[in-house]
């Protein structure tokens, strides 16, 4: 009787510790498996902003913002007139907003300022509305200057041309009684004088 319960014991034992291996093994095996693997962040896209808006190309040469003394001396416009010039600074001159004007007169001769203005972003509407202000049949077309030119006369009775270059309106007048030369050679030549200095 004694041996059988020695053998039921050995016989507990033994399947004990079996079990016991067993669990062991099993914990082995799980420690031995990888965890899963995670993935690995994403990569950071490029920088997807929306590029601005192409500005309107220009040729000008002038920095943003000039003025017309920027541009033209009282000396060079004298060159053309054949008179003792000085500036006349024009209220009407808006150059922050890309509408510089100025004027340049004779100081002993009354109603002689040449008025020089631009609209550097005038383009082809500006230019129609500058010679929309021609008297009826005044208004003549020019070549050799900017893209396109006209002569004309104003309803005051001054001369004056008018130039669209790319998106440039140039508007330049005067007193014909003052300057008597050929409008449209004159204003010709004070056009091309500023053109030159705007765009090179």
């Amino acid at each position: 009787m004694r041996r059988l319960v020695m053998l039921g014991t050995m016989i507990l034992a033994a399947s004990l510790m079996l079990i016991a291996c067993g669990s062991a093994a099993d914990e082995a095996a799980t420690d031995a498996t990888p965890d899963a693997v995670e993935s690995p962040p994403a990569a950071p896209l490029p920088d997807e902003t929306t590029p601005e808006e192409p500005t309107a190309s220009s040729s000008i040469i002038l920095p943003d913002g000039w003025t017309m003394t920027d541009a033209l001396s009282a000396d060079e416009v004298g060159a053309i007139t054949g008179k003792k010039m000085v500036v006349f600074p024009e209220g009407s001159s808006a150059a922050q907003n890309g509408k510089p004007a100025g004027g340049y007169l004779v100081t002993d001769i009354k109603d002689s300022k040449v008025f020089f203005g631009v609209d550097v972003q005038g383009g082809e509407a500006g230019y129609d509305s500058q010679l929309s202000y021609g008297e009826s049949g005044s208004v003549k077309e020019v070549g050799g200057v900017g893209d396109k030119a006209s002569v004309l006369t104003f309803s005051d009775g001054r001369a004056g041309i008018i130039v669209l270059k790319e998106d440039a309106v140039i508007r330049i007048d005067w007193n014909p009684k003052v300057f008597k030369d050929d409008p449209a050679d004159f204003g010709s030549k004070l056009a091309n004088l500023l053109l030159k200095k705007m765009f090179g």
